[in-house]
């Protein structure tokens, strides 16, 4: 899942438990949709934070690198 889809399908989540027809079961279900979203999402997050730290890392040594004449 790409994190787009998992805010997508959050937001109906959300949706779906604003109704006032949903069932006490459905809204369980859904809320434990919705953690498991919410998990994938932070997954997500982080390693993309660790992709971008490890790029910033890389970028800086080589603007640290004295430039050869």
């Amino acid at each position: 899942m790409k994190f787009e889809e998992g805010t997508k399908k959050l937001d109906e989540i959300i949706d779906k438990l604003d109704m006032e027809e949903t069932t006490f079961d459905e809204s369980i279900k859904l809320f434990e949709s919705g953690v498991k979203i919410t998990k994938d999402c932070l997954e997500i997050l982080q390693q993309s934070k660790g992709k971008i730290t490890k790029i910033k890392e890389e970028l800086d040594t080589l603007v640290e690198e004295p430039l050869i004449r």
